[in-house]
């Protein structure tokens, strides 16, 4: 199947929406849907690809970030098989302020971790680099590759 070329506009409907904002719940089906008409178009290696360049270039703050990442949730990329994720992960933890430190019960920190934890171990596990048998036991606290690609950041 020939895909369409991914269009950078694609992002500003995706990801221009604040997640965390008040919205109609047809809105977030709406994106939804698009978000996996353009999968289905563009394949998931060019709208992965083009997710992250937006995950670079266009989210500056921990909110913007947070919003990216509870989007990119919903629209299943924590489902896409690449080559490499760890860039990825890399990345979305730095710019969600993520560390490594203990975290309370209810605070933002731990919310937001909760949910790239899943992320983190849905894409490990899309990718073949662990078994689905894994998912549970995977952590990224222990991940020497994680902290490596992070601290090199």
């Amino acid at each position: 199947m020939e895909h369409k070329k991914y269009d950078s506009e694609f992002n500003k409907e995706l990801f221009g929406l604040d997640y965390l904002s008040d919205y109609p719940e047809e809105e977030q089906d709406r994106r939804i849907d698009l978000a996996a008409k353009i999968i289905k178009e563009c394949g998931e290696a060019e709208t992965f690809a083009a997710w992250f360049d937006y995950l670079k270039v266009s989210v500056s703050t921990v909110h913007q970030a947070w919003s990216f990442m509870l989007w990119y949730y919903n629209y299943g990329g924590a489902d896409f098989k690449v080559d490499d994720p760890y860039p990825f992960f890399a990345i979305l933890f730095k710019k969600l302020g993520l560390t490594f430190d203990d975290l309370e019960d209810g605070t933002d920190q731990k919310e937001m971790f909760d949910t790239f934890d899943s992320i983190y171990a849905s894409m490990l596990v899309a990718c073949g680099m662990v078994g689905w048998n894994d998912y549970f036991c995977i952590n990224p606290y222990r991940d020497q590759r994680l902290a490596e690609e992070i601290n090199a950041l």
